[in-house]
């Protein structure tokens, strides 16, 4: 089982397929990696691409330390670039779901010579400002120890496996706190949006609290471009792969 050591933190990761380019894979708050492999993404992507999938710091497998520094943006960053460093990658496709879509737009800004494309869903690259007030209540709950509550409002258990709800629920809820806290406290990226030359392609729904921003970040960068899918459907805690691959895949066609 690969781990690589960033900031003193083991931080889980895994490799599938054999094919080039590369195509680095993270997903979002509390899904553990696992969830790639059981919706399918590997199997279908591991034909065109060799990837490398993160377990993000306070997940599954990876360390759960206390300290909120651990958590920020900027960290969870370095802790993409430790990795790639690792299994020895100069430059990928990245492809992030909610936390791991903020994480892939400030590599986007932060280190842009690493970043091949920018594929997201479920994110923005905007402060959450909108957003702050019903994100601090679930904090809040995790904060209390109430993982089962936080879950229900938010509708997880039809998204998550059992297996999922129930490793979930055997982790510590101080430090899904603290992570959440972090992400909620992003500044978003630094420089404007028509800075970014990645190539990107962003995911949303009209159903979708942040329709509207995705689909704006979309308009404002250069090289941006959004597809509004026809519903927001999950599956073990990411984004149904029916909806996204197909477009997907042909967004990475363009690329070549």
């Amino acid at each position: 089982m690969p781990f690589v050591i960033a900031n003193r933190q083991r931080i889980h990761y895994e490799t599938a397929g054999e094919r080039e380019p590369y195509l680095f894979l993270h997903g979002p708050f509390l899904v553990n990696l696992d969830a790639w492999w059981q919706t399918g993404y590997i199997e279908q992507l591991q034909e065109t691409f060799r990837l490398v999938v993160i377990e993000p710091l306070g997940q599954g497998r990876s360390d759960a330390p206390l300290e909120s520094g651990h958590y920020s943006i900027r960290a969870r960053a370095a802790h993409v670039l430790e990795v790639l460093r690792e299994v020895q990658v100069d430059c990928t496709h990245f492809l992030g779901f909610g936390l791991g879509a903020q994480v892939g737009f400030s590599l986007a800004v932060s280190h842009p010579d690493h970043i091949r494309t920018l594929a997201t869903a479920g994110a923005h690259p905007y402060p959450l400002i909108d957003e702050l007030q019903v994100l601090e209540e679930a904090q809040n709950q995790l904060c209390n120890g109430h993982i089962a509550a936080y879950l229900q409002q938010w509708h997880s258990e039809a998204h998550l496996s059992s297996e999922q709800q129930e490793q979930i629920a055997n982790g510590n809820p101080e430090v899904y706190s603290t992570s959440l806290g972090e992400s909620c406290r992003w500044e978003g990226v630094s420089e404007p949006l028509n800075s970014i030359r990645v190539s990107a392609q962003l995911f949303t729904a009209t159903s979708e609290p942040r329709f509207l921003s995705v689909r704006e970040a979309g308009r404002q960068m250069p090289n941006g471009r959004y597809t509004i899918l026809p519903k927001n459907q999950y599956t073990h805690g990411l984004w149904h792969p029916d909806l996204i691959l197909s477009p997907l895949q042909e967004f990475y066609r363009r690329q070549r």
